[in-house]
């Protein structure tokens, strides 16, 4: 059998695995029958652990038990403010790690967000090997455009700790521009609008025949559906009476409620120009307080009128991306709307608005970057050249000068992979150590940009500085990682960047977590196995025991239907028989054999 990896999208509301098969990208479905996975996890009151759907179930009674929204977190360091903010968005406190990362405390556990991010990649690699019926251990992995080293390193680590080798990180607009210009055949300059869960993306992209070439990249890390519902929650929350809205506030069932209508009325509105919301019990629920109803009705205009700020927000990034690519709205010769949040009209609208054009139809805008994705790892794994694709840089990279301005090394959009080599001066004579302040950021003050680490260099022996000249080097691989080295030219000594802003966990805390995962993947696959090799066994014995007596109805029934009934059926037993032989599971494939059986048997009784 050929290698197989998968393409995943790792999203803020939702997940979803891909492969490659016959020369096509299909989604994976979950083991619960979804296309979709709720990107939550949480933990049932015996502790044990709920991903997914379950876990969706879980945060409608117990929303302090689950852990939703948490990409927009991963890679981030933990501030009071971002707690802060984090407090309408989700159900969870935010609590900082011991290296100064962002962890979710649910269930009376601080779980890092990473660990989050592995246990929901953990159960794609389960659905997928459920599906595919073999281990599959590779991955592609689709990441915001604008996510920084950290984030991306945190993407990798969160991967490592799921048992999963990334063959690359991809940027969701670009996979999702390789799956339209792959099956769809779209042609020219492309725009991907990605509005998802919680993060906004916007590219433009060359799309040639065999060349996939990103020119310009932006977005807003915190910009997502959440945001929109978050806008409808406070609305709601004003028509609460004013000596409710405190408690209701505190209670932490109460607000997931609020949480919960909003989505739900956000959805509605799609299709109907108004919904009605009912919310029972809103109130202090951790003190048995007393309870409100909620009765009210939200039209489409009044919901497109409260969210206008974040609409706008969506064009003026678009606004910032074609200055960026020096182009006009109008040179956009293709529409690509990616995200669930492209399914709300007042986004639609505004984006057809401003580009003057229809978007391009075809595929989901919700599978589209797991079906991109799955194409490039079976392009890696093929070692194919069928498609060559090219990423920018997302953000500026540079130095620190005198004055506290940043010398730029590696510009915005600058074609991945990329290199930077300068050199430098000591800031005075007769140093005898530099301090090389690296950063990552759009403006010329670093004070405005995010700091990522810094190299010290020691020994130096020169007196005039002249004559001390400190050589730094940028690489930057094609997955948006950064590595940096600083050396003194005169006696050769170097020393690798530290990258400080990085939250990755200990060595051993990822091991750890990595056999946990390890262990529960093997237990939760072995249920698995053990239930679809039951069913696999009553399937042939039944398929071998009907086999004659469904040859004899064909030779009396003589009908082309008939033969062609038992001619899928002989090929689905023989192709099952070698499934098991071989030791292999095909869900996909017994279920097609019960279809062709269920036809068989009323065949077969028929004479």
């Amino acid at each position: 059998m050929a290698e197989l990896a998968l393409g995943i999208d790792l999203g803020t509301t939702y997940s979803a695995a891909a492969i490659v098969q016959d020369g096509k990208p299909i989604l994976i479905p979950s083991r619960s029958g979804g296309r979709l996975t709720p990107s939550m996890i949480g933990f049932l009151p015996s502790g044990k652990r709920a991903v997914g759907d379950e876990a969706r179930q879980l945060l409608e009674v117990l929303p302090e038990n689950v852990a939703a929204s948490t990409k927009r977190f991963i890679g981030q360091r933990w501030t009071p403010d971002l707690a802060s903010q984090a407090k309408l968005l989700v159900a969870y406190p935010l609590v900082a790690g011991p290296n100064g990362d962002v962890r979710a405390k649910i269930a009376d556990r601080a779980l890092p967000v990473t660990q989050i991010a592995a246990m929901i990649l953990g159960e794609l690699k389960l659905d997928a090997q459920t599906f595919l019926g073999v281990p599959v251990n590779k991955a592609v992995i689709t990441v915001p455009a604008n996510f920084d080293d950290g984030q991306r390193q945190a993407t990798k680590e969160a991967a490592e700790i799921a048992g999963l080798e990334v063959l690359r990180l991809v940027n969701e607009p670009t996979a999702a521009a390789l799956a339209f210009g792959l099956q769809q055949k779209v042609r020219g300059r492309a725009l991907v609008f990605d509005l998802g869960g919680g993060t906004f993306d916007v590219s433009v992209l060359e799309l040639r025949d065999e060349l996939f070439d990103v020119v310009a990249t932006g977005g807003d890390p915190f910009l997502g559906g959440d945001d929109f519902d978050s806008s409808i929650v406070r609305w709601l929350l004003a028509q609460t009476p004013a000596n409710f809205r405190d408690p209701i506030e505190r209670d932490k069932l109460s607000m997931q409620r609020l949480r919960n209508a909003a989505e739900r009325a956000k959805r509605e509105l799609s299709g109907d120009s108004q919904a009605a919301i009912e919310i029972a019990e809103l109130g202090d629920h951790a003190e048995a307080k007393r309870y409100v109803d909620l009765n009210t009705t939200l039209t489409r205009d009044f919901f497109e009128m409260i969210c206008r700020p974040l609409t706008r927000r969506c064009i003026e990034v678009c606004e910032e991306v074609m200055v960026e690519g020096y182009m006009s709205p109008s040179k956009v010769e293709a529409l690509l709307l990616i995200g669930g949040m492209t399914r709300v009209p007042c986004i639609q609208r505004a984006v057809s608005e401003y580009f003057g054009r229809e978007p391009e139809q075809g595929i989901p805008p919700d599978e589209a970057v797991a079906l991109g994705a799955a194409l490039l790892a079976h392009q890696l794994v093929q070692k194919s050249d069928a498609a060559v694709l090219r990423d920018v840089a997302s953000h500026a990279l540079g130095v620190e000068m005198l004055g506290g301005r940043m010398r730029r090394l590696i510009e915005k959009n600058t074609s991945l992979p990329a290199s930077a080599k300068e050199t430098f001066l000591p800031a005075g004579d007769g140093q005898t150590s530099a301090r090389i302040r690296i950063f990552q950021g759009e403006s010329a003050l670093c004070s405005e940009n995010a700091p990522l680490g810094e190299v010290v260099l020691e020994g130096l022996r020169v007196e005039s500085r002249a004559e001390n000249e400190l050589q730094v080097s940028f690489e930057l691989d094609v997955d948006g990682t950064l590595s940096v080295q600083a050396h003194d030219v005169k006696t050769g000594a170097a020393r690798n960047l530290v990258i400080q802003a990085r939250t990755e966990l200990a060595p051993r805390d990822v091991e750890r977590l990595r056999k946990e995962e390890s262990k529960h993947a093997s237990d939760e696959g072995a249920v698995v196995i053990a239930e679809w090799k039951a069913k696999l066994e009553k399937s042939l014995a039944r398929g071998f025991e009907l086999l004659a007596p469904l040859q004899t109805a064909v030779r009396v029934i003589k009908t082309p239907e008939a033969e062609a009934t038992f001619e899928r059926f002989d090929a689905l037993l023989q192709e099952l028989a070698a499934a098991q032989k071989r030791g292999q599971w095909l869900p996909a494939l017994l279920e097609d054999f019960s279809a062709v059986l269920e036809q068989a048997e009323k065949l077969a009784n028929s004479i």
